[in-house]
């Protein structure tokens, strides 16, 4: 859409409306003469209907002040049913033109207030006189109802019919300009503007500045702002207001303290704005000097302003603050705002029990809650994992009714299932979505992804694009996990392919999770060939490549990546670390293993996790150092819990060493009784160790009690289709060929000289 105008710059009154139509308007716009106050015949005038009621001229002004006094309060009320009346009783009266065009104005202003713009148009087409004010309420009226388009036709119908704007006429066309997202036709009114000499007023000014920075022009808001010769709050606020929802967060807080060094008085629009530039910033500092002047100005309690401030000091880190704010001025407060600020901080910040102790607080003091509020909570509860709480608060949320049942309140429902391991209740939840966005697809792929059903994840996506919906980059990250897990290389590559075209192959997590993909599937070329392609590779992505060269075992390459990593001044993080002490224990490095681990704390400033004491513990008893193992067991300064006592019990049964294993497996069945490996790996250990009779009562124990062993399986796709082989299994489809084949191979392995280890063979046998 464009606009072009007719004369010269000196004759900016005429404009050249384009050929679209709207069809939002009723009646023709072209009317009168070009006069200040324009005329059409009278078909609508008083005199056209019987008199009802007689008024004197002396009584006449009176009574039309009165109504101009009925029609504001109903504008202010948004109630129709009052202007409806005076409507009336004005065409049944014999008001003069003047007044009967002053009171049809505002008739139409409520009309359009109150959602009756259609209305507005009839009445507006319908008048006998119009002036400037006329049209500005019509422009007022079609930028209010997103109709931009046709707020600028009446702008352009006003010009050429010789009605100059106002500053009100001009600020309103302004809003039409932002509603466009039209910088082009912002200049063009500004140049009308400045023609009809408005260009120095301050509120056209303000206008025209808050104009630039909504279209993200802040190089024209500053000329603007530094050429004008006055300013007041508005135009500080505007000023500081576009510098932030610019990204020029720095900028609007030097703004706010030239503002407060008495070039004006802050107010509370001033706080709200630098609030959000301040949490951005992160700086606390900052955070304090803004909350400083919303106390002296005492405006601090506000909600608007106390909310912000809450906020702020959540984004910047600074929870203790943000909690102070709150307690001071809002913990009886019956507005759910700041409750929502403090509990969205607690939860963003991770500290999800405390954010879901507020919520009690909340529900307890009789607060209504609103989906603001559950998002928060949800997101909590989905951090922490705390099942009790999940279905709780969705009950809560049932309750409610539709009003809740919005996307963002049943995607952040179906997130806290996933995080707490109900997949059934996230399916339940999906299924019972009247609507769906990407957000609730992604939701489920990545629940199905994280459960290790990549097969469900898969079919999922499938249907999700066969449904018109266009993956985004979470999506994709969730589809390549799924693909590394089930080692579909083929799969892989294919998503690749629909990422370049989507135009998302260089999003920092689908980076990673390409290069994780590949190594995975066995391609570490291909994962070496993606890295190489980031400019500047994150933590994440360094993380991906050292871990698939560990997996690989080739843990030089692993090691030489760490050290290029910490040379591009990237700090390693606890996984990163976690990947070097992997490639150590399969590389056989115990001396640089440790050597990493003891400077954790020291060099890197992580604490190690359980995790890592494991892969210690893997790292020596690869090597055969059981008693080290045990020795560095014993001094961990935590208690070790099964995954620690399992990867030991493995490292005795390679080294069959019986005595630790029974105290590994000691420790371990008593958490998880169920628990099959710890039966199977002892057993193995009595077995190999020559205690046939020791393994075989362990079996026999091992099923009184109840536990299975899962069989194991392997399985291959083809044509789209996964085909898996269970350890004897008697249910496939096409078993017979399968075990032709698998005596064909036993048979060509013998004759190359294969001898089995019948020791594990046995050992596998119930």
């Amino acid at each position: 859409m464009s606009f072009s105008v007719k004369s010269s710059a000196s004759q900016l009154s005429l404009c050249e409306l384009p050929t679209a139509v709207s069809n939002n308007r009723t009646g023709n716009l072209a009317v009168g003469v070009p006069l200040q106050t324009t005329k059409k015949s009278k078909k609508f005038v008083g005199r056209n209907y019987p008199k009802s009621i007689g008024i004197s001229e002396t009584y006449q002004k009176t009574q039309i002040q009165d109504l101009i006094d009925v029609l504001r309060d109903s504008s202010e009320k948004g109630s129709i049913r009052e202007a409806k009346a005076v409507h009336g009783l004005v065409l049944k009266s014999s008001f003069e033109d003047k007044d009967l065009m002053v009171l049809f104005n505002h008739v139409a202003h409520v009309y359009s207030k109150c959602s009756e713009f259609k209305a507005a148009c009839r009445l507006f087409d319908e008048m006998p006189h119009r002036n400037v004010f006329s049209w500005t309420v019509m422009i007022v009226g079609s930028t209010e109802h997103g109709l931009f388009f046709d707020g600028f036709k009446f702008f352009c119908e006003m010009l050429n019919h010789g009605i100059f704007p106002d500053k009100f006429a001009c600020s309103a066309i302004i809003q039409s300009c932002i509603g466009l997202d039209s910088l082009e036709l912002g200049k063009m009114v500004h140049a009308q503007i400045v023609t009809r000499g408005f260009g120095t007023h301050i509120f056209v000014s303000t206008s025209l500045l808050n104009m630039y920075a909504k279209l993200g022009s802040m190089e024209d808001s500053y000329r603007m702002f530094n050429t004008m010769t006055e300013h007041n709050q508005v135009s500080w606020n505007a000023m500081i207001s576009g510098c932030t929802s610019n990204g020029l967060h720095l900028e609007a807080f030097n703004l706010f303290v030239r503002m407060k060094s008495g070039a004006c008085t802050p107010n509370m629009y001033t706080i709200v704005s630098v609030s959000k530039a301040v949490g951005k910033l992160g700086v606390v500092n900052m955070g304090k000097e803004v909350q400083n002047c919303a106390s002296e100005l005492g405006i601090e309690d506000n909600v608007l302003v106390g909310t912000a401030l809450i906020d702020m000091y959540s984004k910047c880190g600074s929870l203790d603050d943000a909690r102070s704010v709150f307690d001071t001025n809002f913990i009886n407060c019956g507005m759910n705002t700041p409750w929502n600020a403090m509990i969205s901080g607690y939860s963003q910040s991770g500290r999800s029990q405390e954010s879901l102790e507020l919520y009690v607080q909340m529900c307890q003091n009789g607060i209504k809650q609103d989906l603001y509020t559950y998002c928060s909570v949800f997101n909590a509860i989905a951090a922490s994992k705390n099942l009790q709480f999940v279905r709780v608060v969705h009950g809560m949320v049932l309750k409610c009714g539709r009003d809740l049942m919005v996307f963002s309140v049943n995607n952040a429902v179906a997130d806290a299932y996933s995080k707490c391991g109900f997949l059934e209740d996230v399916r339940k939840v999906f299924n019972r979505m009247e609507e769906r966005d990407i957000v609730s697809w992604t939701t489920l792929v990545t629940a199905y992804s994280q459960s290790s059903l990549g097969e469900e994840a898969l079919a999922t996506f499938c249907q999700m694009t066969e449904e018109g919906f266009a993956p985004n980059q979470f999506t994709f990250s969730s589809v390549l996990v799924s693909c590394a897990s089930l080692c579909f290389l083929e799969y892989g590559r294919q998503v690749h392919g629909l990422l370049c075209k989507a135009g998302l192959d260089t999003e920092k997590c689908v980076e990673s999770a390409l290069i994780d993909m590949y190594a995975k599937c066995g391609s570490i070329t291909e994962a070496e060939k993606v890295f190489d392609k980031i400019s500047k590779p994150d933590i994440v992505s360094w993380t991906a490549i050292i871990s698939g060269y560990a997996q690989h075992g080739l843990v030089e390459d692993a090691l030489q990546h760490f050290s290029r990593m910490e040379q591009s001044g990237i700090k390693a993080n606890a996984v990163t670390l976690l990947c070097v002490l992997f490639a150590c224990s399969h590389g056989g490095m115990v001396e640089d293993g440790l050597f990493y681990f003891q400077q954790m704390e020291e060099s890197y400033g992580v604490v190690p996790e359980m995790e890592h004491y494991a892969c210690i513990v893997d790292l020596l008893g690869r090597v055969g150092r059981l008693g080290d193992a045990m020795e560095f067991i014993r001094k961990m300064p935590m208690e070790p819990d099964e995954m620690v006592w399992q990867t030991l019990l493995g490292a005795c049964r390679v080294h069959g060493n019986v005595e630790l294993g029974k105290i590994a497996a000691r420790k371990i069945l008593p958490i998880r009784p169920e628990y099959s490996a710890t039966y199977v790996l002892l057993s193995n250990i009595y077995v190999e160790t020559g205690s046939y009779e020791d393994g075989l009562s362990l079996r026999n124990v091992m099923k009184d009690q109840g536990v299975k062993k899962d069989p194991g399986y392997s399985w291959i796709s083809v044509k789209g289709r996964v085909h898996k082989f269970y350890s004897g299994d008697q249910q496939h489809p096409q078993k017979n060929e399968i075990y032709v084949k698998l005596e064909e191979l036993r048979e060509k392995a013998k004759a190359t000289g294969y001898a089995p280890d019948l020791r594990y063979v046995l050992n596998n046998v119930d």
